[in-house]
């Protein structure tokens, strides 16, 4: 009874185990483990010249990570690499109708996790009572005079629920903008500015996203 009790706590242990390294296999880790995995499709030089990272999951944990990197040999200087389930899946050239500039690229070591961001977000969203049960994360030097800063969409459903600004340093809140289609953003001016802001970033990534999975990009045109 001893053995058999043992060989079924053993077997137990062996399970528990495997489910567990099913579902680390599942989650690409933080920002910087897919910074680590994604350099090293792009030359050495360039591994510090990120033009964005665009990461899509749940409120606590990205699943996937794409990111585009500087690269001037490429029509668009941008290399896409995907990174998912801790490994590269895809790399494309980010042929999204731009040309990336050198200035508004960052060094991947100013960022070593996404997730005081999305608790942030999360703070945020049960402060102002958003049910959301998905997140886009969006980090992107959109200009040298505009702070740097995450864009955290919250979805619900596949459906929109509205964007969070955190700034990147000190993963404090900076704003919020409604979803694209609330006309409450035009009854003010300031969040109808912002608004418009995220909007356009995230058609342009997003662009890049379709332009990759099916070799076409209308969203933004």
């Amino acid at each position: 009874m001893k053995s058999m009790h043992f060989l079924f706590s053993y077997l137990t242990v062996v399970i528990v185990s495997l489910i567990s390294g099913t579902a680390w296999a599942q989650n690409s880790g933080s920002v910087n483990d897919a910074f680590q995995i994604a350099r090293q499709a792009v030359k050495p030089e360039l591994q510090t010249k990120v033009v964005s990272v665009y990461g899509v999951g749940r409120p606590t944990s990205i699943q996937k990570w794409y990111i585009i990197f500087y690269d001037p040999s490429i029509a668009s200087h941008g290399q896409a690499v995907l990174v998912e389930n801790n490994q590269i899946t895809k790399t494309y050239p980010a042929n999204g109708g731009a040309t990336y500039s050198a200035e508004l690229t960052f060094d991947p070591s100013r960022i070593t996790s996404e997730a005081p961001a999305l608790s942030a977000a999360q703070g945020y969203a049960a402060k102002h009572e958003i049910a959301y049960d998905s997140v886009h994360a969006l980090l992107k030097q959109i200009s040298l005079k505009k702070p740097f800063r995450w864009r955290i969409e919250l979805l619900d459903s596949g459906k929109s629920k509205g964007f969070v600004l955190i700034n990147a340093l000190d993963d404090t809140v900076a704003a919020y903008a409604p979803p694209n289609d609330d006309k409450s953003a035009s009854d003010n001016k300031t969040a109808e500015g912002f608004a418009n802001d995220v909007k356009n970033t995230f058609l342009g990534i997003g662009g890049d996203l379709e332009e990759f999975f099916t070799g076409q990009r209308t969203v933004d045109k």
